[in-house]
């Protein structure tokens, strides 16, 4: 059993908060600094179904990615769905902790497990802590390049602005969403590539007619999953044999391939 201060300082100190971006809310959402916790859940995004499958188990945490409370609120009801969470999870006294955009830019965060898991070697930061400008091993090329996504993320169809093959020695990476300024920046640094996800059509179309820098979308849940691991694997090692950490299994991706339901 662990004091709930000890993993959020633990957790603080992995992914600092001067990392996360100004919009964000992070850290201790809901719950009590002193309270004890001998088992925790790990999500992408918190939501009723992942805190009654905390209840079940016993977990007095949650740790998710996503922040339940992202936009000031001025209270907290069963009459969103959020709110309903939260009420849910403080009747049944179980915390939530969020470690979002500080987890996705800090030093061995997603997007730095990401190039690693790719085989990308990152040299610099697309735009202050964010995203990351990669080298690609020598004779990668586009298809080995999609292909060695589809493995990595377990992904059966990827879209893509590439019209046929190609040699990739740069990749720009942004886990999540990546629109906006990142996709100009991804261009001027002279990337082959920029891996991101949640691209308005006409950003997506610019990276069309670019002579220069194709774009690969890997969808947001697919790409930012991979938080669970990450987090499961650093408590495991800093709390061995004083927490029971669980990843969510009642979390699900809110797109599923219609061949599931059909």
């Amino acid at each position: 059993m662990v004091k709930l201060c000890e993993i959020t300082h633990f957790l603080e100190k992995e992914f600092p908060p001067e990392y996360a971006e100004d919009f964000d809310n992070i850290g201790l959402l809901a719950g009590r600094c002193e309270k004890d916790v001998s088992k925790v859940i790990l999500c992408l995004d918190c939501n009723k179904n992942v805190v009654k499958e905390a209840a079940e188990k016993g977990a007095e945490l949650i740790i998710t990615h996503h922040p339940v409370i992202l936009n000031p609120i001025k209270s907290i009801t069963d009459a969103t769905d959020a709110g309903d969470a939260l009420v849910f999870a403080l009747e049944n006294g179980i915390s939530i902790y969020s470690a979002h955009t500080n987890m996705d830019s800090a030093p061995d965060g997603i997007t730095d497990t990401i190039s690693d898991k790719l085989g990308l070697k990152a040299v610099e930061s697309m735009e202050g802590n964010v995203g990351r400008l990669c080298k690609a091993p020598k004779g990668t090329t586009a298809k080995s390049l999609i292909n060695r996504i589809k493995e990595v993320f377990g992904i059966k169809t990827l879209y893509s602005t590439f019209t046929g093959d190609r040699e990739i020695k740069t990749v720009a990476i942004c886990n999540g969403g990546g629109g906006g300024s990142l996709t100009q920046i991804a261009r001027e640094l002279g990337a082959d590539v920029y891996i991101s996800g949640d691209l308005k059509h006409h950003e997506i179309s610019e990276f069309k007619i670019s002579d220069t820098t194709d774009f690969i979308e890997i969808r947001h849940y697919d790409c930012e999953i991979i938080a669970r691991e990450i987090l499961k694997e650093r408590l495991e090692a800093k709390f061995k044999d004083k927490l029971e950490i669980f990843i969510s299994d009642a979390e699900v991706s809110p797109l599923l391939d219609t061949a599931q339901i059909m």
